[in-house]
C-alpha cells in the first residue's frame, strides 16, 4: 500500500547575520540542501528528520540542529550562549561530583550509628562527616542550577503558533525532593526537564 505524504510549510526565522541550510538527516556529503538562506526561510519540505546548519558570519560560529518535520509549522532559531552553556554543563557536572564526594563524607558517620559502644567515630571522622555534609549540600544546590543554565543557552529552535501546547518556548524545570527508601533510609530524587 501506498501512502501519499503532503509536504508541509516551514519557516524559521533567524538573526540577520545567520546563514541557515537545511539537509535531509543522514545525507552523504554532496547531496544539495533542501532550502539554503540567510536570517529567514521559508519552504515546502516532506515530512522526516532533518539536520539543520547554522553560521553566524559576524562570529564564524557553526551550529548543527536535528529538526523533525511532521507538519507546518513556524520556528524561530535560537543560537544560544556558547560560553554560559559551558559553564552550566561545567557546574552540574561538579555538583553532582560534590554532592557524591560529600556523601561518601558523610557515610563512616552514618554508618558508626549501628554501633555499640558510644566513642565509635573520632573528633576527625566528625569533623569529615560536617565538611562532607557541607560538601553534599553545595552539590544539591550547584548540580541543577548548573544544569538549568547548560539547558537554557544552548542553541534550539523554538517553535511559534501553539499557544495552547505546554512545549511552547524554552522550559527548565528542576525539582528535587526527599524520597522515602524503606527500612528507615532516606534519599533524594530529582526531576530534570530542558
Amino acid at each position: 500500500m501506498y501512502l501519499l505524504q503532503y509536504p508541509a510549510h516551514i519557516s524559521i526565522n533567524a538573526a540577520p547575520s545567520t546563514e541557515l541550510e537545511l539537509v535531509p538527516a543522514g545525507a552523504p556529503a554532496g547531496v544539495p540542501a533542501v532550502v539554503r538562506c540567510t536570517a529567514y526561510c521559508d519552504f515546502w519540505a516532506l515530512p522526516g528528520k532533518y539536520t539543520l546548519y547554522a553560521r553566524d558570519h559576524s562570529t564564524g560560529e557553526r551550529k548543527q540542529l536535528s529538526l523533525r518535520i511532521k507538519e507546518s509549522s513556524r520556528y524561530v532559531f535560537e543560537a544560544g550562549d556558547q560560553a554560559a552553556s559551558t559553564g552550566g554543563l561545567a557546574l552540574g557536572i561538579a555538583g553532582s561530583a560534590a554532592f557524591l564526594t560529600g556523601f561518601f563524607m558523610l557515610m563512616p558517620t552514618l554508618l558508626s550509628s549501628r554501633c555499640e559502644d558510644s566513642d565509635c567515630t573520632s573528633k576527625a571522622e566528625q569533623n569529615a562527616a560536617e565538611a562532607g555534609l557541607v560538601v553534599m549540600l553545595a552539590g544539591a544546590v550547584a548540580s541543577p542550577v548548573g544544569f538549568v543554565i547548560y539547558g537554557s543557552n544552548r542553541a534550539r529552535l523554538a517553535r511559534l503558533g501553539r499557544e495552547l501546547d505546554a512545549s511552547v518556548g524554552p522550559r527548565s524545570e528542576v525539582r528535587v525532593g526527599v524520597v522515602g527508601v524503606g527500612l528507615g533510609g532516606f534519599g533524594l530524587g530529582g526531576v530534570g526537564t530542558f
